[in-house]
């Protein structure tokens, strides 16, 4: 980030079993890497990504700072369609469209197609390839 801009007060870990596959994703959805922390062997552990003034962080899933406990044994041995579970991250954007046809050229599970929303919003939910649900809102011009 740039350093006058202040960082979050919440930023979401998502825990990806390849940071460099994940960064190739992300990128689809708008997010751009501001920096990544490589290990001994030069493999990312850690990527901190931008869009706007959102930033979310992708770790190795099986690098943790309390190695050892049962959450982060459960996390090392989880499968992608585990993770996440009761959170959706919201990506705001202009037109869902283009997000959209992203996701289903890539195959991705839809769970709730693009629908136009009481609230004002047309929004569809997806799940990524790590296992973390999507919300893609677009606000709809009033009526």
């Amino acid at each position: 980030m740039n350093p006058a801009t202040p960082i979050p007060t919440v930023i979401p870990v998502l825990a990806v079993e390849d940071i460099e596959a994940a960064l190739v994703f992300y990128a689809q959805l708008g997010f751009h890497l501001e920096f990544s922390i490589p290990d001994a062997t030069g493999r990312l552990v850690h990527a901190h990504l931008c869009k706007g003034g959102s930033v979310i962080f992708l770790g190795r899933k099986e690098v943790s700072h309390y190695a050892g406990q049962p959450r982060a044994e459960a996390l090392r041995n989880s499968r992608p369609a585990e993770r996440g579970m009761g959170i959706t991250l919201i990506l705001q954007v202009d037109d869902l469209t283009p997000i959209y046809d992203f996701v289903r050229s890539q195959s991705l599970e839809v769970l709730a197609e693009p629908q136009d929303e009481y609230y004002g919003d047309r929004v569809f939910f997806f799940l990524d390839p790590f296992g973390y649900e999507w919300k893609v809102s677009q606000p709809l011009p009033p009526q």
